[in-house]
């Protein structure tokens, strides 16, 4: 109610203001007013359990009973994946055991194949392969038990308290749980490895002679997708994780039993390229950004880039200040700071150089 009387008066009587204390009052105008409300609402997401994280700072953005514990099916691939490559290199070739051809999912191997890790982690999670999965796990620890020791170990390592492990593939069994905000920490440590997020990021590949099409969708239908694995057993019903990387942002979301889950995580990814974006405030190089001392020397004042990620509605609301002071021998010193109403969000050295070149480059505020 509150935002609707705004956006009312946003439109009969100027912009409406948001207060709170003493704090310097922000206008607001209908479009923000707009995105503010449905920031609140949220996206339309059926799934039993969601969340949608910024990939960049972890900032969790929105969520839907996104602590749930929850059976996960093949994203468990994921840390199959990166214990693996704790004990095995991506060149080293291996020999499928008898013991790995299990399941439905499968990326085609043959027992006694030898085969590169690479080719097993593309095996294991584009098609989904449990046979990629099982071998790679037998042939880092020995043991299923052993190697699913080593997953449960890693979890609690990286604080994720609502995931237990009872095997490397996915396959329901009692106890073999995660939720969408542990399965999100765990997609963001997929995305770091490099080798990782090269793989999730492929729609399909020949490697070794085997044929690998991703069953992430998206990484076909949706613009800027790179990742990262899907999901799907009789428990787990319909689960994804995803992630995309644009100018101005990489979203991460993950849906647990979702009725539809690509055209939900596609809605999930528009509401953060709708409503976030990363801006990079900074000093431009052109000629308002000149100073000149006391000895009439001019200088150009330059910052680096500052990330600063925000919702969109708030970016015409950045305002930025350059404190600038000379010492007794004429050498200036300065400080760039951003703020945001009465909250300071950055504070940088400005660099002075004299007599520069003046090129004009990207403005202050861009995404």
């Amino acid at each position: 109610m509150a935002l609707a009387l705004l956006a009312f008066f946003s439109i009969a009587a100027g912009p409406p203001v948001l207060r709170s204390g003493d704090v310097r009052p922000i206008r607001l105008y209908p479009a923000q007013v707009q995105s503010m409300s449905e920031i609140i609402a949220g996206p339309e997401v059926a799934a039993r359990s969601a969340i949608l994280v910024d990939d960049s700072s972890g900032e969790k953005l929105w969520g839907k009973d996104e602590n749930a514990a929850l059976p996960m099916a093949s994203t468990t691939k994921m840390m199959t994946a990166l214990v693996a490559l704790e004990t095995l290199s991506p060149d080293q070739v291996v020999t499928v055991p008898q013991a790995a051809l299990i399941g439905d999912a499968s990326m085609g191997l043959q027992a006694g194949d030898g085969v590169t890790v690479e080719t097993l982690l593309y095996g294991a999670l584009l098609p989904s392969g449990n046979d990629a999965a099982m071998t790679l796990a037998l042939a880092a620890a020995g043991t299923t038990e052993a190697f699913v020791e080593r997953m449960n170990a890693r979890a609690a390592d990286w604080g994720l308290t609502q995931t237990h492990f009872e095997n490397p593939h996915g396959l329901d069994e009692p106890g073999h749980i995660s939720s969408a905000t542990d399965l999100a920490g765990l997609a963001r440590q997929v995305l770091d490895s490099p080798v990782l997020a090269k793989i999730v990021a492929t729609p399909q590949t020949t490697q070794q002679g085997y044929a690998l099409t991703s069953t992430n969708e998206l990484l076909t239908t949706y613009p800027g997708a790179n990742g990262v694995k899907t999901g799907t057993t009789d428990e787990a019903g319909q689960v994804l994780v995803a992630a995309a990387t644009r100018r101005g942002g990489s979203p991460l979301s993950v849906v647990l039993n979702s009725p539809d889950r690509f055209a939900e995580s596609a809605r999930l990814l528009d509401f953060y390229f709708d409503h976030w974006a990363w801006l990079h405030p900074r000093l431009q190089s052109d000629a308002l950004n000149r100073v000149t001392g006391p000895d009439g020397k001019t200088y150009a004042m330059r910052t680096p880039d500052q990330p600063t990620f925000l919702p969109r509605w708030q970016a015409d609301q950045l305002r930025d200040f350059r404190q600038i002071s000379f010492d007794a021998v004429n050498q200036p010193s300065g400080m760039y700071e951003v703020w945001l109403g009465e909250r300071k969000l950055s504070e940088t050295p400005i660099t002075f150089l004299a007599q520069p070149d003046f090129v004009s480059d990207s403005t202050h505020a861009s995404e």
